[in-house]
């Protein structure tokens, strides 16, 4: 054994409240997050998981060594041991006997709301509700041209105007709040709640494990802004047409809706994007999806290429075609559209020129790729 090598008989000891993900998939692989709270998080292998679960201060590493081997066919060499512990302890994830990050209180204002809306997030409830904003949307999808008809009176008028900017206002706010209180409900205790700058973050609610929960979580906003439509959609045809009432109903009802819809969309940002990831258990999905088409030409091609499982093919496969697909067509839109308003100025040159920036805009989007959270295992390849 040289000096750089761990003794067999230390039991070495993860930070007690570091969190880890269920396992997920990135691309062709698979992997958990690490994150200790206030701080950065980080990627692990599955072996690597199975390590730094069971480095709790009571097994030795032989302990662990021996249920690595019997799990994995393979012992653990004494680099690997050494890279993975001064890994984890260059990221602050290992217990050293010093102060950990003061826990960060739930607010009694959202665990009072929590409390008393549990009954709101039981099963029986959701389809209840899901089936009620359904038959909700059902019924107004071809009542839109009269719902426009209606609210142009409220949308050419200031003081209606500014009504329905404050309902979607407060629409937004309470958007945060539900999002805040379907977190604490499932446990998250690191929420942040800013409802005047329309922001809401729980650090630890990536790390839920049930993955229905997640999913909750990230419907909560969009399910409450659909709920506050309810109300104007219900008043509207039973006041006297042409009334101001009436035409302000109906305006709040189209951008309610709006409001509540657009959150649905699976694309990110937006919570719909959030919420497909969860039911897929995929992280990054759109940029994987987008590597992953581009990497089957090659594929064809040479043969080579990273292999993915069979679920990551079909998800990543749909989700970027599909992504493809939308983004041509609101390219397509855009081009059309610039191209229009400007060509009695510059003629042809105008849809030449809207194509060429809409062409630039999405090349320097796409090639600007977003960093990837760092491996706890390792500086550069997996330990194990």
């Amino acid at each position: 054994m040289t000096a750089t090598e761990p003794p067999k008989t230390q039991q070495p000891r993860v930070r007690p409240d570091l969190l880890i993900s269920r396992e997920l998939g990135r691309g062709p692989d698979r992997i958990h997050l690490l994150k200790a709270p206030g701080g950065a998080t980080f990627e692990v292998s599955p072996k690597e998981r199975f390590v730094i679960s069971r480095l709790n201060g009571l097994l030795s590493m032989t302990e662990i060594g021996d249920q690595y081997a019997a799990r994995f066919a393979r012992r653990l060499g004494p680099a690997q041991w050494s890279q993975l512990l001064w890994a984890l302890g260059q990221r602050e994830l290992l217990d050293t006997g010093g102060s950990l990050a003061a826990p960060v209180r739930q607010r009694p204002a959202l665990r009072r709301l929590a409390e008393a809306s549990r009954w709101i997030f039981t099963g029986p409830t959701g389809v209840v509700l899901a089936a009620g904003l359904l038959t909700m949307y059902a019924c107004l999808a071809p009542a839109v041209p009269r719902l426009w008809r209606d609210a142009t009176g409220a949308f050419g008028d200031w003081r209606s105007m500014l009504m329905i900017g404050a309902v979607t206002y407060l629409s937004a706010m309470l958007h945060e709040l539900a999002h805040a209180v379907a977190a604490t409900r499932f446990g998250c205790a690191a929420v942040r709640i800013n409802l005047v700058a329309l922001s809401c973050k729980a650090e630890d609610y990536p790390f839920l494990p049930s993955r229905g929960q997640q999913v909750v979580v990230a419907a909560a906003g969009g399910v409450l802004n659909s709920v506050l439509v309810v109300p104007f959609a219900v008043v509207w045809p039973l006041l006297p047409p042409g009334s101001a009432g009436r035409s302000f109903a109906a305006a709040a009802v189209l951008c309610g809706a709006v409001q509540s819809l657009v959150n649905f969309v699976p694309v990110a940002p937006l919570d719909g994007y959030k919420m497909l990831s969860h039911l897929l258990g995929l992280v990054s999905l759109g940029p994987e999806s987008r590597r992953y088409l581009w990497s089957r030409p090659r594929k064809w091609l040479t043969g080579r290429g990273l292999p993915y499982p069979r679920s990551a093919r079909i998800a990543l496969g749909l989700y970027g075609l599909a992504w493809h697909t939308a983004t041509a067509a609101a390219a397509t839109f855009v081009v059309y559209a610039a191209g229009s308003l400007l060509a009695p100025f510059l003629g042809l040159a105008a849809y030449a020129g809207s194509a060429a920036v809409v062409v630039l805009t999405l090349t320097l989007w796409l090639t600007a790729r977003p960093p990837r959270p760092v491996r706890a295992g390792s500086t550069q390849q997996p330990a194990m």
